[in-house]
């Protein structure tokens, strides 16, 4: 327990205790003003109890011994309170302290006819009140109780709804907004795991996409120095060598930029995230498949791609090169077709087909580029289109040109 939860417990002991002492004694002077009603239990003449009269007080301050137990089990005190109300002709208050926290909890239909039983009690005491006083020698007196117990009894009634009915609307009110806090909250949660799960699925998009076709290279690169070597083709071997290293340097690169894209502000001053750079970049990739061995057959006619957005061009990028590398390494012949054609009204078409021999299919690698290429259209819009026929692999995808930047 809390310094603060210990400081809180006597203040809370105090305060009920208080609440307590006060309502036995609001009890006692109602019990009196009750016992003034009827001529059994007051004498007219002398109004001082009789001995019926002393006999009901005497019990009557034994039920209020009740209250104590009024939140805890409130049934208690209204089961007392119905007895001094209805047999003994007292006073209702003990029925009606209970009968308030009976209705505040009040959740099924039993509860709820247990309390109309209860005010039903409370308008059955005043009238009983109402009759005895009809038996006072004194008629100004009984005419003026009537008229007191009457409003005192309305008053009762309608003080019991008042403050249970505002206690429960309180408590609604409350957990409605727990409720509320509770929902945002968990909104919240589940809009920064949305955003985390993007994150990794971009991250993951882009190792796949760099780094793989990189690798991929460097290996089919790294198997042509073998054969090379083995052939002793010194001329060709050199060249050879270049080439794998720039693989690496590129590879190495694009891992550097990767990594600092996860440090905290972004890309490392060393190695800045490049901008698209329009059609030069397509040509650049290209001209680097080309070079690692991939015949291709281009047709290229884009009209204002240059100044296409960047996510947009990003994704043909990465379309591209991920395109070519499944080429790469799966066409029979080491061919392709690419036909990349579009403009600012009819958006992007990318159109890629290669053969395929009899051991080699799209769909005996682990699947991450179709997942990745698949991935780069929807967010931008976009629709994905993968067949075969007569051992030709055909990937074609369409992009708009107004997609918002998907970056989260």
């Amino acid at each position: 327990m809390t310094p603060r939860k210990r400081l809180q417990t006597p203040v809370r002991w105090a305060i009920a205790s208080v609440v307590l002492v006060a309502m036995i004694f609001a009890g006692l002077l109602i019990m009196v003003l009750a016992s003034m009603t009827s001529p059994t239990t007051t004498d007219p003449q002398t109004m001082e109890p009789t001995d019926i009269g002393a006999l009901r007080a005497a019990i009557g301050m034994l039920i209020l011994l009740t209250l104590p137990w009024y939140r805890k089990v409130p049934l208690l005190p209204m089961v007392a309170g119905t007895i001094s109300a209805v047999v003994l002709q007292l006073d209702p208050f003990v029925l009606a302290v209970g009968l308030t926290v009976w209705i505040t909890r009040s959740q099924r239909r039993w509860h709820w006819v247990v309390a109309g039983a209860g005010l039903l009690v409370i308008a059955i005491n005043a009238a009983l009140h109402v009759i005895a006083l009809t038996r006072w020698p004194d008629a100004d007196y009984a005419r003026t109780g009537q008229v007191l117990v009457v409003t005192l009894a309305a008053l009762g009634i309608a003080l019991v709804l008042g403050v249970s009915l505002w206690v429960r609307q309180r408590r609604s009110a409350q957990h409605a907004q727990a409720t509320a806090h509770s929902a945002q909250q968990s909104s919240a949660e589940l809009s920064d795991e949305l955003t985390r799960r993007r994150e990794r699925e971009d991250l993951a998009r882009e190792v796949h996409d760099t780094l793989a076709g990189r690798l991929s290279g460097l290996s089919l690169h790294v198997g042509s120095l073998e054969a090379t070597a083995q052939r002793n083709d010194a001329d060709h071997l050199g060249e050879a060598l270049r080439t794998t290293r720039s693989y690496a340097d590129q590879a190495l690169t694009d891992l550097r930029v990767l990594l600092s894209s996860l440090r905290e502000g972004g890309s490392a001053p060393a190695a800045p995230a490049k901008a698209p750079g329009g059609v030069a970049d397509l040509q650049d990739l290209l001209d680097d498949a080309g070079s690692s061995g991939l015949q291709i057959h281009p047709y290229i006619l884009l009209d204002g791609y240059s100044a296409a957005p960047e996510a947009l061009q990003r994704a043909v990028l990465r379309i591209t090169q991920e395109a070519l590398t499944n080429a790469l390494r799966h066409s029979s012949d080491r061919s392709v077709r690419a036909r990349i054609t579009g403009d600012e009204k009819r958006g992007i078409t990318l159109d890629f087909r290669n053969r395929s021999g009899s051991q080699t299919s799209f769909g005996q690698g682990a699947g991450t580029g179709l997942i990745g290429i698949r991935e780069r259209a929807e967010l931008l819009g976009g629709t994905v289109e993968v067949s075969e026929e007569n051992s030709e692999f055909a990937v074609r995808v369409h992009l708009p040109v107004g997609a918002p930047d998907p970056t989260p």
